[in-house]
């Protein structure tokens, strides 16, 4: 299927024919992910994608964002948004189910990320930018780092930036 953000047949193409990502389902760590698991996934990224991020680029490009009183305010549409994308697991699918991930290959990820991308990179920055942020303190963080700000990001309670 086509739509206007992306050729999904492409992507298809590229993910199972050219890549050959279901040789991952046969390895221990993604043993529990099909091809019809990643074709679900992808569906329903381009739905969110469509039906949820899209509707905010124009919205959200036309009121901006603004910075009084020391304080960062981002266009309204984008508050649903967020929790609509946080609610679909999309913020960390990569990270282990321990830390509020799903264990998704990074390959099936990245093509959720041209759905979402596509349809409003604005709003995208920060859901990216609060899993970087995360996944470092996961990386190179102390259990304390961990417990005080990983896990609220993660989740979605807390964002993070550069």
């Amino acid at each position: 299927m086509s739509n206007l953000l992306v050729n999904s047949r492409d992507q298809q193409f590229l993910l199972f024919e050219q890549l050959g990502i279901e040789k991952l389902f046969q390895t221990e760590t993604f043993k529990d992910f099909s091809k019809d698991d990643a074709l679900m996934i992808l569906a329903e990224a381009e739905k969110m994608a469509l039906n949820v991020i899209l509707p905010t680029y124009a919205a959200g490009d036309k009121e901006g964002c603004t910075f009084k009183d020391g304080k960062v305010t981002v266009p309204k549409c984008y508050h649903d948004a967020f929790k609509k994308y946080v609610e679909g697991g999309w913020l960390c699918p990569i990270e282990p189910s321990d830390v509020g991930g799903q264990g998704m290959p990074v390959v099936i990820s990245t093509a959720n990320q041209e759905h979402f991308h596509a349809a409003n990179f604005a709003l995208l920055s920060y859901p990216g930018l609060t899993h970087g942020a995360a996944a470092l303190i996961e990386h190179f963080g102390t259990e304390e780092l961990k417990n005080k700000y990983m896990y609220k990001m993660f989740a979605g309670q807390w964002t993070g930036t550069m």
